[in-house]
């Protein structure tokens, strides 16, 4: 047989041994070092009593070897009719030679344990002891079964403070050997179940002695002097246990040689969940889970997170009961994460990333939960489930991994972790068909919910077909407790915790990352685009187009469904964080297509390889750093600064609600302008006007396009009041809803703005620079605005003082000036004719990679144009892209490079 030494979380020298235990050595098994007195206190007469057990266990050994042996194979029914019949108190039976044996049943109940202690210490760890010790095991579970009904046995078993003692050094000393990571045992052996089961038994009697509630127990084991021991040995036990079971699930599937009976392989899964629920079940005790997130070996070291790496790493089988078992091992585990990361007085996640060896640790454990993750939303573990009619629980699997998820998306030792690696998983979500997106995502009855399940162990079937005492059709199939979660209670808690992935990735504070800045919403970008087809530059992009649109169509539908979610699943700081995240996408989804818009009409590229075009960008259109870090002046944190010491979940919270404070309940593309503006207070137009403006852009830029494209087809639309509804409903689809009334005003107002620019076509003068011909027909606005009143909002003197007022103002030839930041000024091209009018932003320094003062460029915020916003512009750049619309997508306002010496001063518009 192979041999195989299984490495688990307990290393080298501190290694629990006998003798740290606190156990009797071999050599020492009268148990003079065995320290009863000091414990409860009761000095030299408690120390005499357990001399004189120790005494009488020796001087009855053959009857409790005898008693191991032949009783164990009894039941606890039958056994206790053996005892009820016993005379004065005497139980004889007939052993399987034929002969007649007896024994005392106090000395039963009083000396079993002890037995089997001095057993465990002076023979050699191999099969024959661990079958003894599981039928030992067997018969004291079956003793405490009797026990409320026999009051003799109830009052030693479970009422001597001595026997109790030795029942806990039993089961903790038995798990010390257990959980030894420097034994060999044999993968293909039958020692590998014995191992399983006995581990689980010994759990599972702290249950039989102590108490079957979990608070109970847990306060019990904590007051044992022991109990960080207790710990560090069950873990590592268990570990081993899931080392054997990923061994034979492997052998299952690809070593012929290696195949076990399917009955062996199931009965071994049955007893590693039965040892990880015991623990799960202690973890779920506050008390208990922040003694443990304290121990060092287990939280410090990596303990429990290589048994919940090996676990992750457990594969799935075709075999329907294997799998629901893999399903229920790897959601166990998940929940004991998450109940340590609840403990508040110590992190758990600060103390796993506290050195580099944990930190990566635990950073391979959490890909095991996104590559779950990944494959559970690609949907195919579900079609395991067709190889067989019979299914069975598989556990809260992918809620508590999404769960972990969105702890860890919040914390700041995993944050960007998350991010590099869940993107792309989160961008696939996004990119599902409309349709399939919204009866996933958006809807109260999701795809079949999972089923969480409690295993009811039973220790004594379980030890019983292992030992062969009891056949296979006898021993009955698991049972389970089953706790159903309502299936619209699931889907509304599957929907919250993505919404709250995106907006935990979104929420970005300064004092605490600022290395992510933008990371999320870049690494988003680049998924999307890698995920969209690539084509090559010429060909039409309408498939990448329609792609994108439907990313930015389910995340607006997400955002309407997620306000539903408040405050029973979400709370309003994470629905507003999820607007903020789509705004700024739409606004770089948008400038990207306007950039595919512009050449086409162009027939060329871009004027500049950085502009951020598809032909010749070396980021694939992807904006680059430079330019959003214009855009992140948006910063949503404004200008607090978090406290010291404030949890980040509140300062969280204050984010988001400075962020709706300033109007993220309007039209989101206008109220992510809004944030984005970076104008000084001096060039802000008042708050009302401000609010007037956004009050009439009721679409985004979806609407926007599909109505211009239906005007294509229908330029009378506005006469026709049926297609108007029809429209308004079509329109409400992707967007704000807009009603028939709300879509006439638009197009009427859309007709009058377009006959105004026509009218300002003919007054144009002839010629002039290139550049700022209008190649839409000369409107000087942009046709698809959905606000079609003039943008003239500061001031609209008529042509003749307009140009009066530049020849008094224009700077001299020769003479240079020195511009200021905050002082208006009139745009003029080449000819000296005006382009615009705005304030100056910026007149010296670096901006965007430019300098300012050698290239003789000012940063100009243009609030009024003569031009069309799509003409290119003179100096583009990665920030402003290669038009004022660009600009206005990029940042928020169209703030572009202006020659100083094509500036003129104006006086400030009153």
């Amino acid at each position: 047989m192979e041999a195989t030494n299984f490495q688990t979380p307990l290393r080298g020298d501190r290694h629990p041994t006998a003798e740290a235990f606190g156990m009797p050595t071999v050599e020492a098994f009268g148990m003079p070092s065995y320290d009863v007195g000091n414990r409860k206190g009761k000095g030299e007469a408690s120390m005499r009593s357990v001399k004189e057990d120790v005494q009488f266990s020796q001087k009855h050994a053959i009857d409790l070897v005898s008693a191991v042996k032949e009783l164990h194979v009894l039941s606890s029914q039958q056994l206790g009719r053996l005892i009820r019949d016993a005379d004065n108190d005497t139980i004889q039976w007939t052993t399987s030679n034929g002969s007649s044996n007896q024994i005392n049943v106090e000395s039963l109940a009083r000396f079993s344990a002890l037995h089997l202690i001095a057993k465990l210490l002076s023979s050699k760890r191999d099969e024959e002891l661990f079958r003894y010790l599981l039928g030992g095991f067997r018969l004291l579970h079956a003793l405490c079964d009797i026990a409320p009904r026999n009051s003799k046995i109830e009052q030693v078993l479970l009422d001597d403070v001595r026997v109790s003692e030795q029942m806990f050094d039993l089961i903790f000393y038995t798990m010390v050997v257990l959980g030894d990571s420097k034994q060999e045992l044999s993968t293909s052996s039958h020692l590998v179940l014995l191992h399983s089961v006995l581990l689980a038994c010994s759990l599972y009697l702290l249950t039989a002695f102590i108490s079957t509630q979990w608070h109970e127990l847990a306060l019990v084991l904590l007051a044992h002097p022991k109990v960080d021991t207790f710990m560090a040995v069950a873990v590592s036990a268990v570990h081993i246990d899931i080392q054997f079971l990923q061994a034979r699930l492997l052998a299952q599937r690809t070593d012929a040689g290696m195949q076990s009976s399917l009955a062996e392989v199931n009965r071994l899964s049955q007893h590693c969940e039965a040892s990880l629920q015991f623990l799960q079940s202690l973890c779920q005790q506050r008390f208990f889970r922040e003694r443990l997130v304290k121990h060092k070996e287990l939280c410090g070291e990596g303990g429990i997170l290589l048994l919940a790496h090996d676990i992750m790493k457990l594969p799935f089988c075709e075999d329907s009961y294997l799998m629901a078992v893999v399903s229920r091992l790897k959601s166990k585990i998940l929940s004991i994460l998450l109940h340590l990361c609840e403990v508040e007085s110590v992190s758990f996640l600060d103390v796993a990333a506290s050195t580099t060896g944990g930190l990566n640790l635990a950073k391979s454990t959490i890909f095991q939960v996104l590559e779950l993750l990944k494959t559970m939303f690609r949907g195919d573990l579900n079609g395991l489930a067709a190889f067989s009619d019979k299914t069975y629980p598989r556990g809260l699997l992918q809620l508590n991994a999404m769960r972990l998820t969105e702890i860890l998306s919040d914390d700041s030792n995993f944050r960007s972790y998350i991010t590099l690696n869940f993107t792309e998983v989160l961008t696939t979500i996004f990119l599902l068909p409309h349709a399939e997106f919204l009866s996933s995502w958006c809807s109260s009855e999701s795809p079949p919910s999972e089923e969480d399940a409690t295993l009811d162990y039973d220790s004594l079937a379980a030890a019983g077909w292992v030992l062969g005492v009891l056949p296979s059709s006898d021993v009955p199939e698991s049972t389970f407790n089953a706790c159903r979660v309502p299936r619209t209670s699931y889907a509304y808690q599957r929907t919250s915790l993505l919404v709250k992935v995106v907006a935990n990735l979104t929420c970005f504070i300064p004092d605490l990352c600022k290395e992510e800045k933008d990371l999320f919403l870049n690494t988003f970008l680049q998924c999307l685009q890698k995920l969209l087809p690539n084509l090559p530059y010429g060909v039409p992009n309408d498939a990448e187009a329609e792609r994108a649109a439907i990313v930015i169509q389910n995340l607006r539908s997400l955002l309407i469904h997620s306000g539903s979610l408040v405050p029973g699943f979400l709370n309003e700081d994470d629905v507003q964080l999820l607007r903020l995240f789509i705004g700024q996408l739409e606004l770089l989804v948008n400038r990207e297509s306007n950039i595919d818009r512009v050449k086409e009409g162009n027939g060329k590229g871009p004027a500049s390889p950085n502009a951020g075009g598809r032909g010749g960008n070396q980021n694939n259109g992807m904006p680059t750093d430079s330019a959003l870090e214009e855009r992140n002046q948006l910063n949503v944190n404004g200008n607090e600064e978090p406290s010291n010491g404030v949890p980040r979940q509140d300062q969280r919270t204050d984010v988001a609600q400075n962020f709706a404070a300033r109007g993220v309940h309007e039209s989101d593309v206008d109220a992510q302008n809004a944030e984005t503006n970076g104008l000084e207070s001096s060039v802000m137009q008042s708050e009302e006007k401000q609010l007037r403006k956004r009050k009439r852009n009721i679409m985004n830029y979806t609407q926007i396009t599909m109505i211009e494209q239906a005007l294509q087809n229908e330029p009378d639309m506005q006469r026709k009041a049926a297609s108007i509804q029809l429209w308004a409903d079509k329109l409400s689809l992707h967007g704000s809803e807009i009603s028939s009334s709300q879509l006439k005003n638009w197009l009427n107002n859309r007709k009058a703005k377009l006959a105004r620019a026509a009218a300002k076509d003919t007054r144009l003068p002839p010629g002039g620079d290139n550049t700022f011909t209008d190649k839409q027909g000369g409107s000087g606005t942009d046709p698809v605005s959905d606000s079609p009143e003039s943008p003239d909002e500061f001031f609209s003197p008529s042509p003749s003082t307009a140009q009066q007022q530049i020849s008094s103002n224009r700077i001299p030839e020769g003479v240079s000036v020195r511009y200021e930041q905050g002082q208006y000024v009139v745009l003029t091209d080449g000819q000296g004719e005006e382009i615009g009018k705005g304030c100056v932003h910026q007149a010296s320094g670096n901006w965007s990679g430019r300098n300012l003062d050698e290239s003789g460029l000012c940063v100009v915020d243009v609030n009024y144009l003569k031009v069309d916003k799509w003409a290119n512009l003179p100096h583009p750049c990665d920030a402003t892209g290669t038009s004022f619309g660009q600009a206005e997508q990029i940042l928020g306002l169209k703030r572009v490079l202006w020659d100083s010496a094509k500036l003129v001063l104006q006086q400030k518009p009153r």
